[in-house]
């Protein structure tokens, strides 16, 4: 089961964002600030290394990268926008608009971003889909909206509560969360941690020496090389669990649980001294090929366990 702080964290951000937002929105009726409006196109100077931060309330946002130390903006906003700069931090707020829409304002609101490759990046959306590629490294947040990552050079933290979270090469870590969306993973290196609460997570041809995935009535799928000293647990309430074992796997300890599903192994597993003695539910403890190496951490309650890809000792 879902820790509970991790869930009222993502929930929090559908309140959190809001009341950002209307912060703002009260600051920009004084002079202090400029660059207030519907609509920003404009090229801003941004240090090496330096943070891109959007907040956005109804539209997408898609950002990309370029080999220039600028940061190219196009965006337009049925409410107000605002957009303060200076060489370590750019930042673009969108606040919500609250009346009739004004004849030039577009009734679209969204963000088309450049940044630089080695800059940081913080996205937030209420409603709409963020969408990323070619950044060296990113955490971004959505109440309703999908996340779409792709080519992060470094770590990527990804939370979302109604939508899908989908990642495609990431460098050095990924941490996905949704509560009600599906978590789709693709070519990750270095530690990854997946946690929804009715959707499926997909992890497929992942290069990591610790993974941890939590879902309630979703299945998780598993694909990937197996690190002799890593550690990989894979918890699902009602769903099955299918764990694909490219390389590394051959001696493994497994520590399996499951209550009316079943476990389906083509890999030769020996059930250690305490265990239930039956593959056919309850729990015990398996060792691959001599044991030790990796340690597995695989509990269901009314799921199937499926293994596959290990080969056994002296087969080439």
């Amino acid at each position: 089961m879902p820790a509970p702080w991790r869930l009222a964290a993502t929930l929090a951000l559908v309140v959190a964002l809001p009341l950002q937002a209307q912060h703002h929105e009260q600051r920009t009726a004084t002079d202090e600030f400029n660059n207030v409006g519907s609509r920003i196109d404009t090229t801003v100077a941004l240090a090496r290394g330096a943070l891109v931060d959007l907040s956005s309330f109804n539209g997408d946002i898609t950002v990309s990268s370029w080999d220039r130390d600028e940061v190219k903006i196009h965006a337009t906003s049925r409410g107000r926008l605002r957009l303060d700069s200076s060489p370590s931090r750019v930042s673009l707020v969108e606040s919500p608009y609250r009346g009739e829409y004004e004849d030039d304002v577009d009734n679209h609101s969204g963000y088309e971003i450049r940044m630089p490759k080695s800059a940081r990046l913080l996205a937030r959306s209420v409603s709409g889909d963020v969408k990323l590629r070619d950044v060296s490294e990113v955490e971004s947040h959505t109440v309703s909206g999908d996340i779409q990552v792709t080519n992060v050079a470094n770590r990527a933290n990804l939370e979302t509560v109604s939508g899908e979270v989908t990642a495609t090469k990431v460098g050095a870590g990924l941490r996905a969360n949704s509560v009600s969306g599906d978590i789709h993973a693709k070519s990750i290196t270095g530690e990854i941690a997946g946690q929804t609460v009715s959707g499926d997570i997909v992890l497929d041809d992942v290069a990591s020496s610790f993974v941890r995935t939590e879902t309630v009535s979703g299945e998780i799928h598993f694909s990937g090389p197996v690190d002799p000293k890593g550690r990989y647990e894979f918890h699902s309430h009602s769903g099955d669990i299918d764990l694909g074992l490219t390389s590394g796997g051959n001696d493994a300890t497994l520590y399996v649980e499951t209550y009316s599903g079943d476990l389906d192994s083509a890999c030769s597993m020996t059930l250690q001294p305490g265990g239930s003695g039956s593959r056919m539910g309850k729990r015990g403890t398996f060792t691959l090929g001599n044991g030790g190496g990796a340690h597995f951490s695989i509990q269901t309650f009314s799921g199937d366990v499926h293994i596959t890809g290990c080969r056994s000792h002296g087969e080439n």
